[in-house]
């Protein structure tokens, strides 16, 4: 169920996207251009901030366990099975947002090319 959510908010985002680029690159502007990808960028960087996962605290399996009881085994095993689900979650994350960062930064380079070509190619 969490993947589909996430289907639906990937699919929100790219319409969103696509459609604003369509009416900045209609005004031609860099100025506009730029303050679109700007915003847009922010608003993914908080959609994914927002997704992070929350690691539990150590605290919460018991701070004095004595290691030779099977039930506080089985607690620690669960304790840390979770935080590596969390951790891996985590990581796969910050990788996207990694991939989106150089994306944003290799597409803002482009429009302040062509933008510089087509000014230049007008004189």
């Amino acid at each position: 169920m969490e993947e589909l959510n996430y289907v639906y908010v990937l699919a929100i985002v790219i319409i969103v996207f696509v459609v604003g680029e369509l009416i900045v690159r209609r005004k031609n502007s860099l100025k506009l251009t730029l303050q679109f990808r700007l915003v847009f960028y922010g608003f993914v960087m908080v959609i994914l901030y927002l997704s992070f996962p929350r690691i539990p605290s150590l605290a919460s399996i018991g701070s004095h366990m004595d290691l030779n009881d099977n039930e506080n085994k089985e607690r620690l095993l669960t304790y840390l099975e979770k935080s590596n689900d969390v951790l891996h979650s985590l990581i796969e994350k910050v990788k996207l947002m990694i991939f989106i960062t150089v994306f944003w930064l290799i597409s803002i380079i482009i429009s302040i090319i062509k933008h510089f070509k087509l000014e230049s190619g007008q004189k």
